[in-house]
C-alpha cells in the first residue's frame, strides 16, 4: 500500500486593534491538521478490481494494478486454437466465436465473490467496496492489427443473491460499452473467449478496458 499524506494549513491574521489581554487574545496563527488519502491496490479500491489469478494471462502487477497480457513477451495464444478465460453464464450468442470443435465453458454464477477468491471464476471482477449504489460501464479501447481472422467476446456477468445473470455481450470488432448497476457490496465479472482458429501468428489485439463509476 502507498500512502500519500496531504497537510491542510488553516491560516488567520488578527488586526493590530487586538489587545494583549484578555480571554483569547493573540497576534496571529497558524494551525494544521493532518488528512491521510491512502491509495491502494486495485483489489483494494473503491471500485476493487479484482484479478482470477487462477486464469492464465490476468493477474495484479507489481503496481497493484489489474493487468491482462496475453502475449507482447507473456504467452500467447495458439494459431489455430480457441482459448477461453474465465467461466461464461451462457452460451447463448457465442457458438459464431467458438467455432465448431469447442464449447463455451459456463457457470451459473461465476462473478460470485461471497466466498472469497476461491469462488470466482470470472477471468476477473469489479467490486462495489462503496457506501452507494453504482453505475458502472466498461469500455473497450482495442485496436485489431489483424491479417487473419481471429475473433473474440466478452461476456459481462452480474452476481446477485445466489445467482448470476448475462449483463452484456461485446464480440468483435468491439464497439460501445456495457454497464451495470451495483448495489454496495455487489460484484460483476468479466469473462472473454479468443478464437484463433483462422488466424495467423502476426495477429495482435491491444489496447485497454476502461472501468467507470458513478454513484446513483
Amino acid at each position: 500500500m502507498n500512502r500519500r499524506d496531504v497537510v491542510v494549513g488553516l491560516g488567520a491574521l488578527v488586526g493590530t486593534g487586538a489587545t494583549a489581554s484578555g480571554t483569547g487574545a493573540f497576534g496571529a496563527a497558524e494551525v494544521s491538521r493532518r488528512a491521510e488519502i491512502d491509495v491502494v491496490d486495485d483489489s483494494d479500491g473503491l471500485v476493487g478490481l479484482v484479478a482470477n489469478e487462477a486464469v492464465g494471462g490476468v493477474r495484479m502487477d507489481a503496481g497493484g494494478e489489474l493487468t491482462v497480457s496475453i502475449g507482447d513477451g507473456d504467452p500467447g495464444v495458439n494459431v489455430s486454437s480457441v482459448y477461453q478465460f474465465g467461466a461464461f453464464v451462457s452460451d447463448d450468442e457465442v457458438n459464431g466465436v467458438t467455432g465448431d470443435t469447442f464449447s463455451a465453458v459456463t457457470d451459473d454464477d461465476p462473478a460470485d465473490m461471497s466466498d472469497g477468491q476461491d469462488s470466482l471464476e470470472s477471468a476477473f471482477a469489479v467490486v462495489n467496496q462503496s457506501a452507494e449504489d453504482l453505475s458502472v460501464a466498461i469500455d473497450f479501447e482495442l485496436r485489431d492489427d489483424i491479417d487473419g481472422n481471429t475473433e473474440y467476446a466478452f461476456e459481462l456477468q452480474s452476481s446477485q443473491g445466489g445467482a448470476g445473470a448475462r449483463e452484456g455481450l461485446a464480440t468483435s470488432p468491439i464497439t460501445g460499452r456495457l454497464t451495470a448497476q451495483l448495489a454496495t457490496g455487489e460484484s460483476i465479472g468479466v469473462s472473454f473467449i479468443i478464437n484463433a482458429l483462422d488466424g495467423t501468428t502476426a495477429d495482435e489485439i491491444s489496447g485497454s478496458l476502461s472501468v467507470s463509476a458513478t454513484a446513483v
